[in-house]
């Protein structure tokens, strides 16, 4: 064998371990890609869910003051919108110590149309029954609207200063 005919063997053989080490480099390293992919998803279904972020809290509805002196009328209102998506006859429910304290609501039986505005006033007359320090508490709602209580307080003020005369 000649010198020549031996390097070209040893070329030949040093070509193929290249190729040979080259080639299992990369079923290696495919191999381990694989093997992540299956530890995350293997992490992923044996980790306990996390708990879903708390729902922000619905904001506080502001209660409505009917605020007037004793036999004076006292009106709030408020608007709500229609959106259930279908016409309704929105007609405000007071609770039952508003309305026996003579509470009314307008208008009544009102026909929204979906995505419609509408407006309702409540009305009340706080009596000289009614203590200055002490509010009635109570609620309005419009049950096609939702669940959603308004709260509404009755209240007396103390009757208007009268005003002095000037002298000249």
């Amino acid at each position: 064998m000649s010198n020549t005919q031996l390097k070209d063997i040893i070329g030949q053989a040093m070509r193929l371990n290249m190729k040979y080490y080259s080639g299992l480099f990369d079923v290696t390293k495919d191999y381990l890609k694989a093997l992540q992919g299956l530890a995350e998803q293997g992490v992923a279904q044996d980790t306990p869910a996390k708990p879903a972020p708390p729902q922000p809290a619905a904001p506080a509805i502001q209660p409505l003051i009917l605020a007037a002196p004793a036999g004076k009328v006292a009106t709030a209102s408020f608007a709500v919108t229609n959106s259930t998506g279908q016409e309704v006859a929105a007609d405000p429910e007071l609770s039952e110590n508003l309305k026996a304290a003579g509470v009314k609501a307008e208008p009544t039986g009102r026909m929204v149309g979906k995505g419609e505005d509408v407006v309702f006033t409540l009305k009340g007359k706080p009596t000289g029954k009614m203590k200055l320090d002490q509010d009635l508490h109570g609620t309005v709602s419009i049950r096609p609207f939702g669940d959603r209580d308004i709260p509404v307080v009755l209240r007396r003020l103390p009757p208007a200063a009268k005003a002095k005369a000037k002298t000249p």
